[in-house]
């Protein structure tokens, strides 16, 4: 039970990678706040976690919103020990597409919120050496053309989860950066399909990747759990590339070597 007694915070876990941690951490004996936009999504998955969860209902563009997500953790549990910034706005576009508007509710919710989050929940934090786990991207390095302003977000993400180990570290809170790659959730598949991709698109383009499939949610949930245990208490600021192969190499690998 690597995090009895713990109480987390995990932003985006009515579905995919959130929810996955969310049922990870709680079968490891932490108490676990599911929040994000859908209640009848996050009253099930807070149903199924039992006495261990709660749901807050969150529009992480509000910042009110991000606020009564602490105020409601620390009411229910009474404490914050973990945030997981799991929480994301994936939209398309590219130079000639965005608008002001899609940049700015992708900038609220994929880093001014896990900001907002954090400040809230800060003096929870540092009385028991907590952990910030923010989800970033490998595409935070460059990103895909029609991944434009997701893109600058996460890399936006990762230069503040840099700065914040740097600043919290005399008060033994640890923040980490995951750059996961692509994987295989229920959001991507939805996006996918509204592209008018078609419906084993996931695991044809699955078949070039090292495990011949996509990356799975508990998969990455599984580095989640290591670093808001206190197996990862000597390091803060990483930045891990949770991907199959080196990122920056020059394209997808084929099998070949």
């Amino acid at each position: 039970m690597q995090l009895e007694g713990k109480v987390a915070i995990i932003t985006g876990s009515t579905q995919g990678l959130g929810a996955a941690i969310a049922r990870l951490y709680v079968s490891e004996g932490a108490k676990v706040v599911v929040t994000g936009r859908s209640r009848e999504q996050g009253e099930a998955v807070a149903a199924k976690l039992g006495k261990a969860a709660i749901f807050q209902p969150s529009d992480l563009t509000r910042v009110e919103d991000c606020h009564a997500l602490v105020d409601a953790t620390v009411k229910a549990f009474g404490a914050v020990d973990i945030l997981v910034n799991s929480a994301a706005d994936t939209s398309r576009s590219n130079l000639e597409t965005f608008t002001v508007d899609q940049f700015d509710r992708l900038f609220h919710i994929n880093l001014r919120a896990p900001l907002l989050i954090a400040q809230r929940a800060l003096p929870h934090l540092r009385k028991d050496n907590g952990a910030i786990i923010n989800i970033g991207s490998v595409n935070s390095y460059m990103g895909l053309p029609n991944l434009l302003i997701y893109s600058a977000t996460k890399g936006a993400l990762m230069a503040v989860t840099k700065n914040l180990s740097n600043a919290l570290q005399r008060a033994r809170v640890r923040v980490y950066d995951l750059n996961v790659g692509w994987m295989d959730t229920e959001g991507e598949r939805a996006i996918l399909a509204k592209e008018g991709k078609p419906g084993d698109f996931v695991e044809t383009a699955g078949k070039v990747m090292p495990l011949g499939r996509l990356l799975k949610p508990e998969e990455i949930a599984d580095v989640c759990l290591l670093l808001a245990s206190s197996k990862s208490a000597a390091f803060s600021g990483a930045v891990i590339d949770l991907e199959q192969f080196p990122v920056g190499a020059p394209s997808y690998p084929t099998g070949q070597g």
